[in-house]
């Protein structure tokens, strides 16, 4: 959880040594791509995705299962969002702590409603529109959760919003057929290429 009462404390340590982790968003986004990149060996992963993040090389040569317990407990800790519905308990009139939904099984069917991979020049003019900033010129530099927390707080308006609505877009009674139909179109138009 992204938390502003306190500084961003990047950093892993690894028997009393400590390493500086390198979060900016464009390197964060490289260790996503390349964990979901299925020609490169799963027991590689890990120790390609600590180097990045810390830019020392010697993690490479660390064993595998060590490597992937590290690479998970800096992922918890530093790279996975977590939304504060999943973490605030919420009760029923007689105050009991109602049950949560299960992550896998959040409001939506199965789809995703957007791919930082796919719609890159979206969420690239919508951060030009809102908040002047070039992800470009930001590489190294924007941090992962403030990347996030920016995304997430797009306002209507912005292209990335406006894609995100098309795709999230249910028909309902209201609606006349040739409305239903210019929703269905854009879509197509918008649609993800199948995970």
């Amino acid at each position: 959880m992204f938390d502003i009462s306190k500084k961003m404390d990047d950093k892993l340590v690894l028997n009393d040594k400590e390493y500086q982790l390198l979060l900016s968003f464009d390197r964060v986004l490289w260790v996503f791509d390349m964990w979901g990149n299925q020609a490169i060996p799963p027991e590689l992963k890990p120790k390609l995705a600590l180097a990045k993040l810390t830019d020392d090389m010697t993690f490479k040569d660390m064993e595998t299962l060590e490597a992937l317990e590290l690479y998970t407990e800096v992922f918890e800790n530093h790279l996975q969002v977590t939304r504060a519905i999943d973490e605030v308990d919420r009760y029923d009139i007689e105050g009991n702590v109602m049950p949560k939904k299960p992550k896998d099984n959040l409001d939506s069917d199965d789809k995703p409603l957007f791919s930082i991979k796919y719609d890159g020049e979206y969420i690239f003019s919508s951060f030009m529109q809102a908040y002047h900033i070039d992800l470009i010129e930001q590489q190294g530099k924007l941090h992962w959760q403030k990347f996030n927390a920016l995304l997430s707080g797009l306002p209507d308006g912005t292209k990335f919003v406006e894609v995100m609505k098309i795709r999230a877009w249910k028909p309902s009674k209201g609606e006349s057929p040739k409305e239903k139909q210019r929703m269905r179109e854009l879509q197509e138009q918008y649609a993800l290429p199948n995970f």
